[in-house]
This record gives C-alpha cells, sequence and structure tokens, in this order.
C-alpha cells in the first residue's frame, strides 16, 4: 500500500517537472490589434523565461501593415535590447505567436502559443472594419 501510495506521489511530481520544463517563456501584458481608420495593427507585449535570474520582461512590439483589417502575419517582431524575435502566424484555429532565442550561432530557443480563433474580435463600426485579440493578457509559451 505504501508503495502504491510513493509511485503515485512520484509520478505526480514528474508530471508537475516535465510539464514546467515545457514552459519556454512566460508572456504579460498581450495586446494585438488593428488602429481604428488606419491601415496599421499593432503587436505588443512583455516577454520573460522563467526559471532563469530574469526578473524583467522585455519588450516586443511591431507595428504591421494589416491584412484588410485583419491582424497580420509578422515574420521578424522585434523585442527592445534582446536577441529575441517573435513571429505571428494565422491558421483556421487562429494566430500563433512564437518567440525565438538564440542559444548557439546555429540554434534557436522557441516557445509558441496558440490565439485560439474565438479570443479575436471584429468591429465594425462604421469606416472601421478591424480585428483585436480579447483574450487573456498573460500565458506561457511552450515548446
Amino acid at each position: 500500500m505504501k508503495f502504491l501510495a510513493n509511485a503515485a506521489l512520484f509520478a505526480a511530481a514528474s508530471a508537475a517537472v516535465i510539464s514546467q520544463r515545457d514552459t519556454v517563456f512566460s508572456v504579460s501584458e498581450f495586446s494585438a490589434g488593428c488602429i481604428p481608420h488606419s491601415t496599421q495593427c499593432l503587436y505588443s507585449f512583455n516577454v520573460i523565461q522563467p526559471g532563469t535570474m530574469e526578473t524583467t520582461g522585455v519588450n516586443c512590439s511591431a507595428l504591421v501593415p494589416s491584412n484588410g483589417g485583419l491582424l497580420p502575419d509578422v515574420k521578424e517582431g522585434t523585442c527592445k535590447e534582446s536577441s529575441r524575435t517573435f513571429s505571428v502566424v494565422r491558421s483556421d484555429a487562429g494566430l500563433t505567436l512564437t518567440v525565438s532565442q538564440p542559444v548557439t550561432p546555429s540554434s534557436n530557443q522557441t516557445g509558441s502559443h496558440l490565439l485560439p480563433k474565438d479570443q479575436l474580435a471584429i468591429s465594425d463600426k462604421p469606416n472601421a472594419y478591424v480585428e483585436s485579440y480579447n483574450g487573456p493578457r498573460s500565458f506561457d509559451l511552450t515548446s
């Protein structure tokens, strides 16, 4: 009986550690939206790497041309005072945010998060057909 209890405890602890390792970056203050009466959209967020000594988030942002009022893909979004970059790719499921950080000259560490389609809203106010993100502002990026 003790053996089963210990085995169950070990399995739960192992699962927690594995799950924690999957988190590569943590995002806060995320926002994305196209600007009404404009042809531009803005992505902006802070990102840290949990499990390191990093305590202050790095600010990442991109002001990009809209895709007919919809949030567009981003290929090389930048993060201030950091080697990190980010991308956003649209699919049928929503938008996937990926942050990348060089580890060696030939490899990167990346983490991604799907911003589901149901968290993207379209405003159809007169002359302002624009899309914006209305989901959680904080989330983890996983490998």
